[in-house]
C-alpha cells in the first residue's frame, strides 16, 4: 500500500493530524472493509467548527477515547451536536505498567520508559478485558460510523484498531501498513508538542523520542504475540469477554463481501 494510498485516507480536519478512514481494507476471505463506517485519530480537542461540521456531515455518531481521565480533562474533544461519546481508558495513568520493564527499573525516574514492544504487550496482557470492551462498543447496534482516538492516535488506538483487524481478517501486512501510516502524518509540530507535555511530567525528551517511531515490526509483532498466546486476535477478545455474536455483528456492518 503506497504513500499516495495511505494519505488519501485522511480527513481533512482543522485541529487535527491523523484522522483516517480504515476502509478498503481487504480480508482474507475476499472481502473488504466498509469505507466511511470507522476512523482512528488523534485527539480532537483543537477541532474548530470547520471540522466539526465536516465530522457531522461523514455521519459520525460514537467516538470512544481510549485516554485516561487526566488527559480527557487537560484536553477535551470537541465534538458534534448527538456524537456519543464513550470513555474507555485502556489506562487509569500514564505510568501504569513501567514497572513491568525490568530492565529500567533501577534507572532515574525522568528516563524510566519501557520500550515500545514491552508496552504493546503490557496492554495485551494486563489491558484485555477493556480492549474487548472498546470493540463491544463498536459492535453496538447504532455505533457506527465511529471514530476510536487517544492523544496521537499510534498506541493505544493502533493496538485496538490492529486487534479489530484482525479478528475480522484483514492480513498482517494490512495492518501494519495501516499502523506505520502515522508515520506520515505526525508532523514536527504534533512531535513538539508532545515532547513539551511529556516534559512536563518529567520525561526526558530523548528518551521519549523512542515513543514516537511507527515501525510496522512493532505492530506485526504484537500480532503473533497475541497468536502465540491466544491462537488467534479473535480468540483473545474472547477470552477476554467479547460475545461472538458481538464480533460477528461488528463484521456484518463493517465487512463487504466484495470491494466498494
Amino acid at each position: 500500500m503506497t504513500n499516495p494510498e495511505m494519505i488519501a485516507r485522511r480527513l481533512r480536519l482543522p485541529g487535527t493530524q491523523n484522522v483516517r478512514d480504515i476502509g478498503g481494507y481487504p480480508t482474507s476471505d475476499g472481502g473488504w472493509t466498509r469505507w466511511g463506517l470507522l476512523l482512528r485519530g488523534d485527539s480532537l480537542q483543537e477541532v474548530d467548527d470547520e471540522g466539526l461540521t465536516r465530522l457531522a456531515d461523514y455521519g459520525l455518531r460514537t467516538v470512544i477515547d481510549l485516554r485516561t481521565a487526566a488527559e480527557r480533562r487537560a484536553y477535551a474533544d470537541r465534538l458534534p451536536l448527538g456524537v456519543r461519546l464513550v470513555a474507555a481508558p485502556l489506562l487509569d495513568s500514564l505510568s501504569d505498567g513501567r514497572s513491568a520493564d525490568q530492565s529500567v527499573q533501577d534507572e532515574p525516574a525522568v528516563t524510566r520508559m519501557p520500550d515500545l514492544a514491552d508496552r504493546y504487550r503490557y496492554f495485551v496482557d494486563q489491558r484485555g478485558e477493556r480492549i474487548a470492551r472498546t470493540v463491544a462498543e463498536l459492535a453496538r447496534p447504532g455505533a457506527l460510523p465511529a471514530l476510536v482516538h487517544c492523544m496521537a492516535g499510534k498506541d493505544r488506538t493502533g493496538i485496538v484498531v490492529a486487534l479489530t483487524l484482525s479478528a475480522l481478517g484483514v492480513p498482517d501486512d494490512v495492518i501494519a501498513a495501516d499502523y506505520a501510516a502515522t508515520d506520515l502524518f505526525l508532523g514536527a509540530e504534533f512531535r513538539a508538542a508532545a515532547t513539551a507535555r511529556a516534559a512536563a511530567r518529567g520525561i526526558d525528551a530523548a528518551q521519549y523520542a523512542r515513543l514516537l517511531i511507527c515501525e510496522p515490526g512493532l505492530i506485526l509483532g504484537l500480532l503473533e504475540y497475541v497468536r502465540g498466546q491466544h491462537g488467534s486476535a479473535r480468540a483473545y477478545l474472547a477470552s477476554h469477554g467479547l460475545a461472538g455474536s458481538e464480533l460477528d455483528d461488528l463484521r456484518g456492518r463493517l465487512i463487504a463481501p466484495d470491494a466498494e
